[in-house]
């Protein structure tokens, strides 16, 4: 029982934590279109000298 109620305090603890995040509107970590653009182009480039480097 006592397990059961650190656990229901820790899922309100982690549930104000997402929703001080979410009205803030900081997302620490997310990906802005030049990281997507990043790292498309590193793939190609990847996949490029790989091929020639096969070839």
């Amino acid at each position: 029982m006592e397990n059961d109620t650190a656990w229901q305090n820790e899922l309100a603890r982690r549930a104000r934590i997402y929703e001080d995040i979410e009205a803030s509107g900081r997302f620490e970590g997310t990906m802005s279109a030049l990281d997507y653009a990043a790292v498309t182009a590193l793939t190609l480039v990847l996949v490029v000298a790989f091929w020639i480097w096969g070839a």
